[in-house]
């Protein structure tokens, strides 16, 4: 199996894939298997960072300047690290002084709030 590894390299130079996926494929080839595309899978999917969701948040934090991230983790039902995820990077929001403030405000944005 390692000429055809070396063979694919030739073939496709950076684009090869590493040698132990090469091997799991023939592997796979080997047991009947006839295609590389992934099988279906029942399990929850990979993110639940959708735009519903950043809309839920945006809506559920204009609302409540002063909500948790407990509280919009049982709202949605979404776990903390998508809460996180959430605020920060798709919101660009942080805490401060308990309230939710756009992280990227402008200097006029900002005088009001300290007066």
């Amino acid at each position: 199996m390692n000429e055809k590894v070396i063979i694919l390299r030739l073939t496709f130079h950076d684009e090869t894939p590493f040698g132990t996926t090469v091997y799991n494929w023939f592997s796979e080839f080997k047991h009947g298997r006839t295609n590389l595309t992934d099988d279906l899978r029942d399990e929850r999917p990979t993110t639940v960072t959708t735009e519903d969701n950043i809309s839920v948040v945006r809506s559920i934090i204009e609302t409540d300047k002063r909500v948790t991230y407990q509280k919009i983790r049982t709202s949605l039902g979404i776990v903390m690290s998508q809460v996180h995820k959430i605020l920060h990077e798709h919101l660009a929001t942080r805490k401060l002084c308990v309230r939710w403030i756009p992280h990227n405000s402008t200097q006029a944005q900002k005088i009001p709030r300290v007066d």
